[in-house]
């Protein structure tokens, strides 16, 4: 971005009272950060033995990073936002194209088959359908041209040009903008952050305006992101040798994604007798994404997701305390602080989980509680048991 465009838009933002928009900082400092580095047991009083065998995930944890995202606002009533994701996969680049409608509900629209079970913990809708990419780019600048029928079946044309942006934003913590509030409380890590030269969109060949900020910064970005945060779930685990099957949906409700996924448990189960001696892992994956949840005695003390070729989690959750070990009934109620790093960015978001009985149920009530938006999206997951088999439902509350 020019310098002038640059000190220019956080000033214009500010003064009109929109500076929500604008990326911000770690919402804690080092050694607040730190402090969640150090694990503590669950402080609750088990009532009772394990009702299932194996470590049961509370809730679901999720994280993708983008190795470079065209952002486009128009002015067409129908959409709020298009984005144009590519992913580095170990068969190539992937892209996808994200559009937000005016209610700001995100959609995929990608030709992957079985794009249903595709990242399946994020249950955005999805729609399989070609996306046909033509990318001209250089190590110095984007050309790309996107076609695809989007989600109202309308032909959409997309041309982009710009410079591609290698500086570090200086700071990365993202706004969501409001997006898929339905479905996820979403924190961003930008990493890069710059203007595109020249945009030309269509949709059914009516040429689109580019919507401005303040009427005088035009919304054609060119960025590269990662998301992640935590979603909402419906799903069932059942004991396999080794570990468990866990299935989305769980039960027979409407759900955008579906996959039957085999969880492996890693590491030292521990003294019988001792609950607190154990050391497990639990993880899933595919060859583009590792989900790791890490418990300690049976209480879930941090979960990750591992993307390919990124050396880092693109999302990391730690608890303090570690959440009670919910395969066994517990008296009263216990609440732990949680902290999310995303994309190896120090904690981008915090807050809380109180875990409690409520008859024959577990209830989780997970409360963000910074970056703002991040705190406007709590959740609440509810566990109940069948026999060997754990109901995980989690909900936007």
């Amino acid at each position: 971005m020019p310098r002038p465009l640059r000190s220019l838009l956080p000033m214009l933002l500010t003064g009109c009272g929109l500076s929500d928009l604008l990326p911000t900082g770690p919402v804690l400092d080092a050694e607040g950060r730190a402090w969640f580095d150090v694990h503590e047991p669950s402080p609750v009083t088990y009532t009772g033995p394990p009702q299932v065998d194996y470590p049961v995930l509370p809730l679901q944890v999720w994280g993708l990073r983008y190795a470079l995202d065209v952002v486009i606002r128009t002015t067409n009533p129908d959409w709020d936002m298009h984005e144009y994701a590519l992913i580095q996969t170990p068969q190539g680049p992937l892209w996808l194209a994200k559009d937000a409608n005016a209610a700001k509900q995100q959609h995929i629209t990608a030709g992957i088959p079985g794009l249903q079970s595709w990242a399946p913990e994020v249950p955005a809708p999805r729609t399989v359908s070609p996306l046909e990419v033509v990318d001209q780019s250089t190590a110095e600048d984007v050309s790309l041209e996107f076609r695809y029928t989007n989600p109202l079946q309308q032909e959409v044309v997309v041309r982009v040009e710009g410079k591609r942006p290698t500086e570090p934003s200086p700071k990365r913590n993202g706004n969501t903008m409001g997006h898929s509030a339905d479905i996820a409380a979403v924190l961003l890590d930008l990493h890069l952050f710059g203007p595109a030269r020249r945009v030309d969109m269509t949709i059914q060949g009516e040429r689109q305006r580019i919507k401005r900020v303040l009427g005088l910064y035009p919304m054609k970005l060119i960025i590269a992101q990662t998301q992640g945060g935590l979603a909402i779930a419906d799903a069932r685990m059942r004991p396999i040798p080794g570990g468990f099957q866990l299935d989305r949906p769980g039960g027979d409700r409407p759900w955008n994604t579906t996959s039957s996924e085999d969880w492996y448990i890693d590491g030292d189960p521990g003294d019988p007798g001792d609950p607190g001696s154990s050391d497990l892992h639990v993880r899933t994956g595919s060859d583009l994404l590792t989900l790791d949840y890490h418990f300690l005695g049976y209480e879930l003390a941090d979960a990750s997701v591992w993307q390919y070729a990124v050396p880092f989690p693109v999302t990391n959750l730690a608890f303090r305390p570690a959440l009670p070990d919910l395969r066994r009934p517990f008296s009263g109620a216990a609440t732990s602080r949680f902290v999310v790093d995303i994309s190896g960015q120090k904690a981008h978001g915090v807050g809380t989980v109180q875990a409690r009985r409520e008859g024959d149920e577990i209830v989780l009530d997970i409360q963000p509680e910074a970056p703002a938006w991040f705190a406007a999206r709590p959740m609440q997951a509810r566990i109940r048991f069948e026999g060997d088999q754990t109901i995980l439902t989690v909900i936007r509350k």
